[in-house]
């Protein structure tokens, strides 16, 4: 193209000394100024160079799309939207991941109560997996966890509207709205397919009929209670099922999600207290007490079944102990920038797979998580204290904050000795169990069992003698599925008694009482809100 452009100018320069000399002949002379044909030159040989460049870019681009798959080209496509300037400013956008089981049906609606009940602002979106056929509400009956029905879209989506009537649906391309004032939630609701059959994803146990063992360090043989069936295999799926439907439906790039269980509560508002920011490619979560246990895993094999390049190591092989409880010793509530979101998740759920086949028990999904975000170098913030309840210690308290935990769990205590379906033992919500200054934790994670008796001695307890002891507990499997139905009998909740001793989580007396108060109060709230204006609610004596 240069060597074309230089030849029009001797051309140009040749026709200015023919126009000067009149070609040997008598003419009118006409006078061509070399500047102008020197500029004439440069933007003519500036045209050819783009329009030569942008051929080619073309002809590149068409050659890789005919190398990758169209559900490759889509994201590739999602990818390239522009991100707005504002892509670095936190605004949370909660995400619950449930299956789609009347028994995670309670606990999500009991969650999205707890979070407006505190006024929690940000955008909360429900991420549903594994829904029945619509027609087919007959065969889910007690095919669920914990002997709970199956449901179908419309039946989930009834219990929804008439608890939160401003809800969307991702069937209508619609996605989560900001509730403005904080006061009032508008969830979203997002439903994907069941990727819970395991012999789906390939493997030595394809076939279904193989048992996957793990054998710990101390030689015991571990295989689990799932089977092909691992339920928790539609988080990392769920999730990337629904970013691609985001990107694709939703301009918003400025939002850091927080990835959470169904069995969480909001206690306080949301917020890192320490000022932390979450930006691209500086995740934090919660901090558990995993450990690294998962080194011990056949990582090249692992890494062989789901390669992040092709012949070559995983990142994740090559980690330390020290790493991983330093940056990677984490689990719900996940904190991820949303431009993270989309290939964490795809390498989060290549790896379950491969992780399960070796460890087929609860935690394969949570040591994937760790191991795609260390193939995609995701070192995580880890904070403490965003939860209490259980895979954590009790959160830690000054002098005054201490009177006032024993001062709430004997308060709570002693209402549900003397009255305990009275309006003061199960109304208020969770977050009114603590009273001031005692200032919980955003979460309280109910997946234990809690417990304590009454008449209620503290931490005393175990040196009073009495006669007369009671004894009282919570257990989220023991919760009736309708429990936030609004029909005749359907009174209000209370904690499930006991002629024994129960089960205390993390030894303490008094934030097993408050634990209790807890997810009491939240599922009365629940049941409250969802039933208001409908008088249906049966009083209790």
């Amino acid at each position: 193209a240069c060597w074309c452009c230089i030849d029009c100018y001797y051309y140009l320069s040749f026709l200015q000394m023919t126009a000067i000399n009149g070609g040997g002949k008598q003419q009118k002379k006409v006078r061509i100024n070399a500047r102008i044909i020197l500029l004439s030159t440069v933007a003519f040989c500036v045209t050819i160079l783009i329009t030569v460049n942008v051929t080619l870019l073309h002809n590149k681009q068409s050659a890789q799309a005919s190398l990758v798959s169209p559900s490759e080209q889509k994201q590739v496509v999602v990818n390239e939207k522009p991100i707005p300037k504002a892509a670095l400013e936190n605004s949370f956008h909660f995400i619950l991941s449930s299956d789609c089981t009347s028994y995670q049906r309670w606990e999500a609606l009991t969650q999205l109560h707890s979070a407006q009940n505190v006024q929690q602002c940000g955008r909360f979106t429900w991420i549903v997996s594994g829904c029945l056929d619509e027609g087919f509400e007959h065969m889910g009956k007690g095919k669920g966890g914990a002997n709970s029905d199956i449901l179908t879209p419309s039946l989930l989506l009834a219990e929804v509207e008439r608890h939160f009537p401003h809800f969307t649906v991702s069937h209508a391309n619609e996605t989560a709205r900001t509730h403005h004032g904080c006061n009032e939630l508008h969830p979203h609701v997002h439903f994907t397919p069941d990727y819970s059959d395991m012999r789906a994803f390939g493997g030595p146990f394809a076939d279904g009929k193989s048992k996957r063992v793990f054998t710990n360090k101390q030689g015991k043989k571990l295989s689990g209670s799932y089977g092909n069936k691992y339920k928790f295999n539609n988080k990392p799926n769920g999730l990337h099922h629904w970013i691609v439907n985001f990107l694709e439906h939703d301009n918003r790039r400025d939002e850091t999600i927080i990835l959470n269980d169904p069995d969480f509560l909001f206690l306080t508002k949301f917020d890192f207290s320490n000022g932390l920011q979450v930006v691209p490619g500086e995740p934090a979560a919660a901090k558990y007490g995993l450990g690294a246990q998962f080194l011990d895993f056949d990582l090249e094999q692992i890494c062989q079944r789901s390669p992040l390049e092709a012949n070559q190591k995983c990142p994740f092989q090559n980690l330390t102990s020290s790493e991983v409880h330093k940056f990677y010793n984490v689990g719900a509530p996940y904190a991820i920038h949303i431009q993270d979101v989309l290939p964490l998740s795809s390498r989060w759920k290549s790896l379950v797979p491969p992780t399960y086949d070796q460890y087929p028990l609860l935690y394969a999904e949570m040591f994937a998580y760790v191991m795609a975000a260390a193939d995609l170098d995701l070192k995580h913030n880890l904070v403490k204290g965003l939860f209490t309840g259980c895979m954590t210690g009790n959160p830690k308290v000054n002098e005054e904050a201490k009177v006032a935990l024993q001062k709430s769990a004997s308060t709570y205590a002693k209402l549900i000795e003397t009255n305990p379906t009275g309006q003061e033992a199960t109304a208020g919500g969770a977050s009114s169990c603590f009273l001031p200054p005692l200032t919980p934790p955003p979460f309280f994670h109910y997946c234990a069992r809690y417990s304590f008796e009454t008449p209620y001695h503290g931490r005393e307890e175990n040196q009073v003698e009495s006669a007369d002891k009671a004894y009282h507990f919570f257990a989220k499997r023991r919760v009736e599925h309708d429990i936030l139905d609004c029909g005749s009998g359907s009174g209000t909740f209370e904690p499930f008694p006991s002629t024994e001793p129960q089960k205390k989580e993390g030894g303490d007396p008094d934030w097993n009482v408050l634990a209790v108060c807890v997810a009491v109060r939240a599922i009365n709230l629940a049941k409250e809100m969802g039933c208001k204006g409908s008088n249906a609610i049966e009083e209790v004596a």
